[in-house]
């Protein structure tokens, strides 16, 4: 896959624990319980993300996963924030990314796309992934837990 933007992507593949078809492929996945295979995000409970899915398999097919680089993403503005180029980005409990609102919350990206103000329209726009650094939408715990 050619990466959205230029500059190096990191691309591994997992197998979907389940149908990620349509609405996932751009968001982020977690490792499931099964070794080898991901799942999306589900929860702000969810472990840290490995990366975004970059396609949209069905069950038991390969998922061809961003683990750190340059990507493309979904995301949304954020309650008190707006995507502007630049923005630093959490996860959200849906998978999808969001501005980051206090230096609590940990940084799984930055935003690298138009300014967008629209509230509660996720969009898809060139992200910088920089690894799962913390839980999914939680307030900087490491590792797994919610």
């Amino acid at each position: 896959m050619a990466n959205y933007q230029g500059g190096q992507a990191f691309i591994t593949s997992f197998t979907a624990d389940a149908d990620l078809t349509g609405a996932k492929q751009w968001t982020l996945v977690i490792p499931s319980s099964t070794a080898g295979n991901c799942q999306t995000a589900i929860s702000g409970c969810s472990i840290m993300p490995v990366g975004i899915l970059t396609n949209d398999p069905s069950a038991g097919q390969a998922a061809e996963v961003v683990v750190l680089g340059f990507t493309k993403a979904k995301a949304r503005v954020g309650s008190s924030c707006w995507l502007s180029n630049g923005t630093l980005l959490k996860g959200a409990s849906d998978a999808i990314l969001e501005p980051v609102g206090n230096t609590d919350q940990p940084v799984l990206a930055r935003w690298l796309g138009a300014r967008n103000t629209t509230a509660a329209a996720s969009i898809l726009g060139n992200v910088l992934f920089l690894g799962g650094t913390a839980a999914s939408g939680t307030g900087g715990q490491q590792g797994g837990g919610g």
